[in-house]
């Protein structure tokens, strides 16, 4: 069995291609956007091409936040093993 670092090394985990998450209230605001998205292109049929630059802007500005989350998420999840394994010299609360 492989350990993480080999499953990471070997791309079989690939954190910027995890599925969206499958839940109830995930699905009721994809679903709701849908929507919205729907009666505004109905009620301004000339804003469709602005509408989707707008929406290309933010999913590349939510790439950009996610991978600076998942940077700083792990760069504290590395600090506290840090923390953790240099126990000696160390002064307990």
């Amino acid at each position: 069995m492989k350990n993480i670092i080999e499953k990471f090394y070997y791309g079989e985990i690939i954190p910027c291609e995890k599925p969206s998450p499958d839940t109830k209230k995930y699905k009721e605001l994809t679903a709701h956007l849908i929507q919205t998205e729907e009666e505004i292109i109905q009620k301004f049929p000339d804003i469709k091409t602005q509408l989707e630059e707008y929406k290309d802007t933010l999913h590349q500005l939510s790439s950009l936040e996610s991978a600076y989350d998942f940077c700083d998420g792990f760069r504290l999840g590395a600090l506290f093993i840090s923390d953790i394994l240099n126990i000696e010299g160390k002064e307990k609360p």
